[in-house]
């Protein structure tokens, strides 16, 4: 009896050690990379959450991981420029919105939900007072499509004298995201189109009908709009010289908002159409051996994200929690605040996007025309 519980002693030291063993061999290899695509909306939100998840030293199956930031605008993904293939892909993308996911399904990229949301930002009108003033009675309408439209008509023939301007000012200058590159600028041709419409189900719409292009018409030439090839927040923040009136996501309102009052003040509103940034985690799914570890690995990553620590550190980047609002302890809302910004802002109709053909046609129109 002695001699067996002395076997089982030994058994147990044994198992111990090779269990130890195990654990150090593999805790000196090098982790197992993944890669997560990221609009660059949230770049440095994501770049920051990652470092940090990296450093928590994760496992899967026993091994550790880590990730690693791409930068992937929505458009590249699903528009042409570096399309997903399965020989050419992101282990999880971090799209800036949920119709880039749906568009991207339609091109056949197998794609699986991990997250619905983890940040949010809406879109937002703004522009310099001297200007916006002309075309709000002074602010006391808000600035949206109808006053944009209108004034883009004029100055067809024009300039800013024409709405009571200064002469010197020239023809209007609009701000956009490039239509064919960047989700903002996307984002934007929806609002639009729903306005228009005044219709917020742009799934039952067809973007290329005459009469919507034609309104659009004068706003896409309106200098540098929605293609120019240059950073038009950076533009905008060297006054209005370079860009009068602008649509942004309100991330990069809050993130430059303070370069553009240097020049001269600001006024900001959020449209009546509205288009959420809902920023989606998604992961790619294929029936290689690899991928079990990989769906492992991105739920970690997305529970990460989605921490109570990580949420909070959204506002300090310019985004919105995915489910809560910003307060008074978050700078850059709170210092923005007098020029239009809210803490719970008013987000209008949702717009619903329109489908993945109907979009890219638009985009190749608005690009043609310019």
């Amino acid at each position: 009896m002695r001699l067996r519980g002395t076997i089982f002693i030994v058994l147990f030291i044994i198992i111990a050690v090779a269990i130890i063993g195990v654990s150090r061999y593999l805790g000196t290899q090098p982790p197992t990379e993944y890669t997560v695509a990221v609009d660059p909306l949230a770049q440095g939100w994501v770049e920051a959450a990652v470092t940090a998840f990296n450093a928590s030293q994760p496992t899967v199956s026993g091994h550790r991981i880590q990730f690693r930031v791409v930068v992937a605008d929505d458009l590249s993904v699903w528009q042409g420029q570096s399309t997903w293939t399965p020989n050419n892909h992101q282990d999880a993308w971090l799209a800036a919105s949920s119709a880039s996911v749906e568009y991207a399904r339609a091109n056949n990229i197998t794609l699986v939900n991990v997250s619905d949301s983890l940040a949010r930002t809406p879109m937002v009108w703004g522009g310099y007072i001297s200007r916006a003033d002309l075309l709000t009675t002074s602010g006391t309408i808000p600035l949206d499509w109808g006053q944009v439209q209108g004034a883009a008509v004029k100055m067809q023939t024009s300039d800013w004298s024409a709405l009571g301007g200064d002469k010197s000012w020239g023809f209007l200058r609009l701000g956009f995201g490039q239509a064919n590159t960047k989700i903002a600028g996307l984002a934007a041709l929806f609002t639009a189109a729903a306005d228009f419409n005044r219709n917020a189900d742009l799934s039952q719409i067809a973007l290329s009908a005459q009469p919507f292009r034609s309104w659009l018409l004068p706003v896409v030439k309106s200098k540098p709009s929605f293609f120019n090839n240059g950073d038009p927040v950076l533009a905008m923040t060297r006054g209005p010289s370079t860009i009068e009136l602008a649509m942004f996501p309100e991330a990069q309102w809050l993130l430059n908002i303070k370069g553009m009052i240097n020049q001269e003040q600001v006024r900001v509103n959020y449209p009546d159409y509205q288009f959420v940034l809902d920023f989606p985690l998604v992961r790619w799914q294929d029936d290689t051996p690899a991928d079990a570890d990989r769906q492992v690995a991105v739920k970690l990553l997305g529970d990460w994200l989605s921490t109570v620590q990580q949420q909070a550190a959204l506002p300090d980047y310019g985004l919105r929690p995915a489910t809560t609002e910003p307060t008074q302890a978050n700078n850059l809302f709170r210092v923005a605040i007098q020029y239009g910004i809210s803490f719970t802002p008013s987000y209008g109709q949702a717009v619903k996007p329109p489908s993945a053909n109907e979009a890219r046609g638009l985009v190749q129109w608005v690009v043609a025309n310019k």
